[in-house]
């Protein structure tokens, strides 16, 4: 089976304004989508989503160089050498010119999920399957997030993700110490001892004020810390891992099995947070959670982005067995409930692990027809890390600070 031609679907869903929700990462104004679909001369396509973090990439970028640079790698090639064309994209390319952290690392995942989509569907099994899965039937899963409010409207929103079927729920933090820990008081408060709860601030904090807030965090016996300081500062991390009975967490913005290599070995990161739409697909994914098995850590996929990278992500925690907890977004978000045809919803805390061949999803191609990308932005500039010893947070990259403008 010969790969006959790559095309792209970029996908743009604004938010109501009243609906928006803000965090460390910034203001969400619309959910984006760039799904990559691989054709084959047998009439068998899969597809792979490509996620960029918390930021606004012009995805017309994105059609032209999966149509321009990465197609002519890929046509006539066999789609079952997974491998082979992996490692053809990312020391070809990506390691060249688009660069081994960011867009270049995205494509590649979008390329590798979309082959593992069609491998699974000419074998005519689930991805997790061919990964040497299943080693569970459903997945606990969370509520992704509850974003920066008052300690009442927290509590109130924590009661809401447990009425619609959740186990577990992630509180964003990183605005204000105080306000932060009031809201995590209140949602322990009305949703008892049992619930899992995660905290997440978006790398917004130094690595002085995570200390202090994460020692706050071991009375309310959080699951896990997510991403509390810059990701470029592995020993800050290994500081806070050596510190914290909390477990530390962090990886949804590092790309590859060698970004996360020195978290892992040194023990900086308790539960790595890979997203196979962006670490480098499926293939890599499945590397990174290995790689964190061998060295005693866990593995919680992050997945906030669209329901293709949600399954990605589920058929490779389908396939591994430190995997902890599945992220679902929660959030205002058409393509985790308008993008496919099926259904991806909590029963009693878990979600059914999918046991269709391939991805096991069906692209509704009228909703990606009315929704189509027009340039416009998907979200505002984040928070930036607090520097020093970090008395105070900004919220916003665009609020005025000491540096010189001129």
């Amino acid at each position: 089976m010969r790969i006959s031609g790559l095309k792209t679907h970029l996908i743009h869903c604004p938010i109501p304004e009243e609906q928006r929700v803000r965090s460390g990462a910034g203001l969400k104004l619309a959910r984006q989508a760039a799904l990559v679909e691989i054709e084959t001369d047998e009439g068998i396509s899969g597809i792979g989503p490509c996620s960029f973090g918390s930021a606004s990439v012009d995805l017309f970028v994105v059609r032209s160089l999966v149509e321009h640079a990465i197609s002519p790698m890929l046509k006539g090639r066999s789609a079952a050498e997974i491998e082979t064309l992996w490692n053809d994209i990312y020391y070809g390319i990506v390691t060249r010119v688009l660069g081994h952290r960011g867009m270049g690392v995205a494509l590649l995942s979008a390329i590798d999920i979309a082959l593992w989509d069609i491998k699974g569907k000419v074998a005519g099994l689930p991805v997790h399957a061919l990964l040497g899965g299943p080693t569970m039937r459903r997945a606990p899963a969370y509520g992704s997030s509850i974003y920066w409010s008052t300690p009442a409207e927290a509590a109130a929103t924590a009661r809401e993700f447990l009425d619609e079927g959740f186990g577990a729920v992630k509180l964003k933090i990183g605005v204000d110490v105080g306000r932060d820990l009031g809201c995590l008081a209140a949602i322990r408060d009305e949703v008892g001892p049992d619930v899992d709860i995660m905290v997440d601030a978006n790398q917004n904090y130094s690595a002085a004020l995570a200390l202090r807030v994460g020692r706050e965090l071991e009375q309310y016996n959080v699951l896990f810390f997510e991403e509390p300081i810059p990701i470029d500062d592995v020993a800050g991390h290994r500081q806070l891992a050596e510190a914290l009975d909390t477990r530390v967490a962090t990886g949804e913005n590092l790309y590859t099995r060698w970004d996360f290599l020195p978290f892992i070995t040194e023990r900086a990161v308790d539960v790595v947070q890979p997203d196979a739409s962006r670490c480098g697909g499926i293939s890599e994914a499945k590397r990174i959670a290995d790689l964190a098995a061998a060295h005693h850590a866990y593995s919680a996929p992050h997945t906030f982005s669209d329901a293709f990278t949600v399954m990605a992500n589920l058929h490779v925690m389908a396939a591994t067995s430190n995997t902890i907890i599945l992220e679902l977004d929660r959030t205002y978000n058409p393509l985790m409930t308008e993008l496919v045809a099926e259904a991806i919803r909590p029963v009693d805390g878990f979600v059914e692990v999918p046991t269709a061949p391939g991805l096991g999803l069906t692209l509704d191609r009228e909703f990606v027809v009315a929704h189509r990308y027009n340039g416009e932005l998907g979200i505002s500039a984040g928070g930036r890390p607090a520097v020093g010893t970090a008395a105070e947070v900004l919220a916003d990259r665009a609020a005025r600070d000491f540096r010189l403008t001129s």
